[in-house]
């Protein structure tokens, strides 16, 4: 069984200019001003290392999920507009 905890907010999508230079010195990848970043809980993530959430039933209503060990990760649901993620956590 998977549990998954949200507070069903908007997180805004960013751009490489909105992270400060400490955030930036985090990415070491080529197509940085292409990419979209998010903060969650004093992390940042970018959203090209979360992956399609259409393997698995329980997941199904989220639009990605970023596996940060065999047995949790972070979950991304995009708004209709596509500028903000609602971020969500998951554990079995």
């Amino acid at each position: 069984m998977i549990t998954i905890k949200t507070n069903r907010q908007y997180r805004p999508t960013l751009t490489w200019e909105d992270l400060t230079l400490k955030e930036q010195r985090g990415f070491d990848f080529t197509n940085k001003e292409g990419s979209s970043y998010f903060r969650y809980k004093k992390w940042v993530y970018t959203l090209e290392d979360f992956m399609r959430t259409n393997c698995n039933e329980s997941l199904n209503k989220w639009d990605g999920y970023y596996g940060d060990s065999f047995f949790s990760g972070i979950l991304v649901k995009y708004s209709n507009c596509g500028d903000a993620v609602m971020v969500g956590t998951y554990y079995s």
